[in-house]
């Protein structure tokens, strides 16, 4: 069995334990536990079993269950705490969340070396292009409630909640804003504010009145993660 790794890593406020051990030759996995307030909040584990049928050596190991535990470390570096929480799409013992399995690793035809120093690249590669992967295909949405009836000098009241998807995940300090935008004048802002730890904002004010053309009332939001934007016709 060998040494494994601890870390403590703050986010939002937040601090996550990380620790990820070796479960030894009879039980060939790395396991990686992220804990909040003592509590399991994600598991990550990875089986090796066919690395040690070509030969892969202790450090191989090692390197392996370093690399396991610093995605894991800067995944929560960079907020991506849904990545850990999401259920895993990969094979039973394999839920560093990729279909890819190890049994593409070299066989026995190749040293032990090479085979381990490949079957470490690979893993690597397949997280660090899960990672990517997964943040080109992630979409910040609004979703506005209080918009489907807006008239001309009168109020309105919005209930906007602002996530990330896939997986409807709730996002913080989301600056949405409230726009007034008409044919006859310039955008006026009418409102605005940053989404809650539950994503979630009140925005609150008056319509402006207008003698001719057309307007809209446009939400839109505003973070590192993404952007977004609703627009509501008004009318008369």
């Amino acid at each position: 069995m060998l040494t494994g790794y601890n870390s403590e890593v703050e986010f939002d406020g937040v601090v996550y334990h990380v620790q990820t051990e070796d479960r030894g030759a009879g039980n060939p996995l790395i396991e990686s536990l992220v804990y909040v307030r003592g509590e399991i909040l994600a598991t990550r584990r990875t089986e090796y079993r066919e690395l040690l049928e070509v030969g892969a050596d202790r450090t191989a190991i090692q390197t392996l269950m370093e690399r396991q535990h610093r995605v894991i470390v800067e995944s929560i570096r960079q907020g991506r705490i849904d990545l850990l929480t999401e259920p895993p799409v990969g094979a039973e013992g394999d839920t560093t969340v990729t279909r890819k399995a190890v049994a593409s690793m070299p066989r026995v035809s190749q040293s032990a070396i090479e085979a381990a120093k490949q079957a470490s690249r690979s893993l690597d590669e397949v997280i660090s292009d899960w990672l990517a992967e997964q943040q080109r295909d992630e979409r910040v949405r609004l979703q506005v409630a209080g918009g489907e009836d807006l008239h001309f000098g009168t109020a309105f009241d919005l209930r906007i909640r602002v996530a990330v998807f896939p997986g409807d995940v709730a996002l913080a300090s989301g600056r949405v804003r409230v726009r007034f935008v008409t044919s006859a004048a310039k955008p006026v802002e009418l409102a605005m504010a940053e989404s809650d730890q539950d994503g979630v904002v009140t925005l609150t004010g008056t319509i402006p009145e207008i003698e001719k053309g057309q307007a809209l009332l446009i939400v839109s939001v505003q973070h590192p993660r993404g952007n977004d934007e609703v627009k509501f016709l008004i009318t008369k």
